[in-house]
């Protein structure tokens, strides 16, 4: 008897066999910008002259994020957080711009957010876009 699979539906089998044969998976490298950042996480991209990063609202700072680059991190506590950035080499901290926690504070459901610093140390600033 004769097999009624589709041409689409062998090479989709025939690279599920060769995935499962191999142990590995080709996946995207990167997130495209359009893609949501998961909840209670906030992503930060240093789009400027600039390495920026996050001030949490107990002091805590995340890893630096260097330019042209984006990192995604947990939101620390519930409390509000400062995104900033870094003059001189990393050797001078700035604020750029304060970010309310929600009423109640950052919650575990909190919808994500995304933030790209951008512009020069001497004139910085953040958007949102997410």
């Amino acid at each position: 008897m004769r097999d009624k699979q589709s041409p689409r539906l062998r090479s989709l089998m025939a690279a599920g066999a060769v995935v499962l044969a191999t142990g590995t998976a080709v996946v995207a490298a990167g997130a495209p910008a359009s893609a949501a950042v998961s909840v209670h996480r906030v992503q930060l991209c240093a789009k400027g002259s600039y390495d920026a990063d996050i001030t949490w609202s107990d002091g805590l700072r995340s890893t630096a994020v260097h330019r042209g680059k984006c990192e995604t991190f947990n939101v620390w506590g519930t409390g509000g957080y400062t995104i900033g950035g870094f003059r001189d080499g990393g050797r001078a901290h700035f604020g750029i711009a304060k970010v309310s926690a929600p009423r109640g504070g950052w919650q575990a459901t909190s919808p994500g957010r995304k933030y790209s610093a951008e512009g020069t140390t001497k004139a910085p600033r953040v958007v949102r876009w997410q």
